[in-house]
């Protein structure tokens, strides 16, 4: 059999992929069907096979139709930066054969698979706020992941996962009788087919590291507080730069209230009702995504089964709770990078009156000397628009990243031994030329992590990158991530270690304690109000407790 081939043993075919210099990945492997729209999916179990009895899988499969301008925005987050898709080609988009996953294995161990030597395996769930994103774009790819792993004599086998995003992936609605979750959903079918077919592609189902950013982190955090059965979807996760909450999960009165919005911006909200849930279900795909925002705050919905509970940083942090915290799950990680709050540059800093938008949420959520205590360890009212600019992003990253890391893991640190969960924190400023150009900037991590911007980079900030892959390898291979008790931090030149009371006052002064001291609850509520999310409403009219 040819060197880019293998005989997959439950798949039943031989699969054909992409070869390159020391991999080879196996594109466009689907691991589920959509019965129809806004309907839950099922796994798939086989692959058909061309007419000489080979899987074709060189070639990328489509993603969830959304805004195709997304995957350029993207790229702006790192800087400005131009990646085309594989070939130049249009992105493909398909809004029933996405669910499909990219699996690369080393070249060397293609043989080896056939053998039954099994190496770990490394799960990426790719970002875009849960209203875009593929496994297909080029700042994803994890081939030279895979190659660096191989170079430093640590070989895993890596499944890039794609899902439904934005209105196909969670809409839920009383008037439609859909619930939501369905690429959520879609993520926990994709891991349960990941355990049951990664053997054959000579991966170890009880080896499994789960990764993801951003959105994906929202993604793996939301599946550690849903209902799985017990069943583990994988055994150790990196949780990096969101959590649950950052997207938290809403009520249907809530999700009742995003439906009414979809329907205004569809033009539908005066058509009749049958009339338009006819329209709804049988409206193009990319026309509807089109009319539409390019992101707007999908979440998940407390549906009473898949998700029985609304999660919370208090119930994250609480560690005689299992929410967020299953046994089922090994280890946990999760981090964040100094800057995070560059991604809401648009919603909350650029706006002119960011600062009082902040002072108004402060005074509905705080008292009058829980406000002052907060703006004067942000030194806030600044002297001059820079120093204000810079005192919003670090404050508006704290709240909406720092302090759930933190809560996070509080809660895995009382529930289990020590060795069982870690923190990280990123420090590389980004030298792109863009917006963020010297901040530790949103998704400049992945950038690093997975090498796709080296050719962009100078190479201190390249031999970080490395260090921080080399990191990330180690762990899913089996290394600790860190020393007991201890803080990872990645840094511009070295990867080092403190304690956390350390990490807090040299790294972001004393903040993190000050933030403490307001509670949980109103911090959350502070940064949703300041970010301008819409609040939930319980039936009988008053703010739920989140």
């Amino acid at each position: 059999m040819a060197a880019d081939t293998l005989h997959h043993p439950t798949l039943k075919c031989a699969i054909r992929g992409k070869p390159s210099t020391s991999t080879v990945q196996f594109r466009n492997l689907k691991y589920a069907t959509i019965p129809g729209r806004w309907e839950d999916s099922v796994i798939n179990e086989e692959l058909s096979s061309n007419t000489d009895g080979v899987y074709d899988a060189t070639q990328l499969g489509p993603s969830c139709p959304f805004n195709r301008a997304a995957q350029a925005w993207d790229l702006t987050l790192v800087g400005d930066v131009i990646m085309p898709m594989e070939g130049g080609i249009q992105e493909p988009m398909d809004e029933f054969s996405c669910l499909q996953l990219n699996v690369t294995v080393p070249k060397t161990h293609l043989e080896n698979a056939a053998r039954g030597e099994q190496l770990p395996v490394f799960v990426w769930v790719h970002g875009g706020g849960l209203s875009f994103g593929s496994n297909n774009w080029p700042q994803y790819d994890l081939t030279r992941f895979v190659e660096r792993s191989v170079e430093i004599g640590k070989p895993v086998i890596s499944v890039a996962i794609n899902y439904r995003v934005g209105i196909l992936g969670f809409l839920a609605s009383k008037e439609l009788d859909i619930d939501g979750n369905f690429g959520y959903k879609d993520q926990v079918l994709a891991f349960q087919w990941i355990k049951k077919h990664i053997a054959g592609f000579g991966g170890d189902p009880n080896r499994i590291t789960a990764s993801g950013e951003s959105a994906g982190a929202i993604s793996l955090s939301t599946l550690l507080c849903v209902d799985t059965g017990g069943e583990a979807l994988f055994e150790k996760v990196v949780i990096m730069s969101g959590d649950a909450t950052l997207r938290k999960s809403r009520v249907r009165s809530w999700h009742d209230m995003m439906y009414q919005d979809q329907l205004k911006l569809l033009g539908l909200d005066q058509v009749e009702v049958e009339k338009r849930k006819t329209q709804l279900r049988e409206l193009d795909p990319m026309e509807m995504v089109n009319k539409l925002p390019i992101a707007q705050h999908y979440c998940a919905c407390v549906d009473g089964k898949f998700l029985k509970e609304n999660i919370s940083l208090e119930l994250m942090s609480d560690g005689s709770r299992e929410l967020h915290k299953p046994t089922w799950c090994k280890e946990f990680v999760i981090g964040d990078v100094r800057h995070d709050g560059t991604i809401l540059h648009g919603r909350v800093l650029a706006l002119p009156n960011a600062f009082e938008n902040l002072k108004a949420s402060c005074a509905k959520h705080l008292t009058e000397s829980e406000t002052n205590t907060l703006l004067a360890a942000y030194s806030l009212p600044a002297s001059t628009p820079e120093q204000e600019r810079r005192s919003l992003i670090d404050l508006i990253s704290d709240l909406r990243f720092y302090i759930p890391t933190l809560a996070a893991h509080s809660g895995w640190k009382s529930a289990f031994p020590a060795e069982r969960s870690f923190r990280y924190h990123f420090h590389v400023p980004n030298p792109v030329k863009g917006e963020f150009t010297g901040l530790a900037s949103h998704e400049f991590d992945v950038a690093l992590l997975l090498q796709n911007y080296a050719e962009h980079l100078d190479k201190a900030t390249n031999k970080a990158g490395t260090q921080m892959t080399d990191h990330w390898i180690k762990f899913v291979t089996g290394e600790p991530w860190g020393e007991s008790g201890q803080i990872v931090v990645i840094g511009a030149h070295e990867i080092t270690q403190m304690s956390e009371e350390q990490y807090d006052r040299d790294y972001r002064a004393g903040n993190g304690k000050v933030l403490q001291s307001l509670w949980l609850d109103k911090c959350f509520r502070v940064a949703e109000g300041w970010q301008g999310v819409r609040a939930e409403i319980e039936e009988n009219g008053t703010n739920s407790r989140i």
